[in-house]
């Protein structure tokens, strides 16, 4: 499929990790990952990155049962980072369940490092659920409460890690629990 421009990838099944993509995607300007299973080191998701240099729009959603349990809240030790390698086409990248486990942080900084001509971040800690103001009930869904508290440590994974690597030419758009619906005392929220 040389002349792929849209791709999107749906596995929820995925247990081993992605090495270097062997081909390139020349004309792919839209991805999207979809991933579930018990672990996988989202960092080596940057592999799509580098197959696919006119990449313009990434969009990932990472259910939470897929991902290796390493916080950067419980183990802030050094991130890792790979070769430098210049992305002049991406625009906006999109990550849903966005979490504090350190392979995702690790690819989010990877991202804004080597990201030349990023526009907007949008790091979804509420996993896309709609919010109250668009729900004809009033109200947010629910979220379990194990789900809540991980929101709140990736939003100081955020406030950490993230927003300090952010160019003031960046949007950055940081979707957490709504206070009125899902108040978790003892919390602080993002500012």
């Amino acid at each position: 499929m040389p002349n792929l421009e849209t791709l999107t990838i749906y596995s929820e099944a995925e247990t081993v990790n992605t090495s270097m993509v062997p081909s390139k995607f020349l004309h792919l300007k839209f991805l999207t990952i979809v991933l579930g299973g018990p672990t996988y080191d989202i960092f080596s998701l940057v592999s799509f990155l580098y197959a696919s240099p006119f990449l313009e729009s990434f969009i990932l959603n990472v259910r939470s049962k897929c991902m290796e349990r390493v916080s950067l809240v419980e183990d802030p030790s050094s991130l890792r980072k790979m070769m430098e390698y210049r992305h002049n086409k991406l625009k906006r990248v999109q990550m849903i369940n966005f979490s504090s486990v350190k392979s995702l942080v690790e690819l989010t900084c990877h991202i804004l490092d080597s990201t030349t001509s990023l526009v907007c971040l949008t790091l979804d800690t509420t996993h896309g659920a709609p919010r109250c103001s668009v729900n004809k009930s009033g109200k947010c869904l629910p979220i379990r409460r194990v789900a809540l508290a991980e929101a709140h440590r990736a939003l100081l994974a955020i406030r950490t890690y993230t927003k300090p690597k952010v160019p003031s030419t960046v949007k950055l758009n940081v979707l957490e629990p709504c206070s009125r619906c899902h108040a978790v005392p003892n919390c602080t929220s993002y500012s």
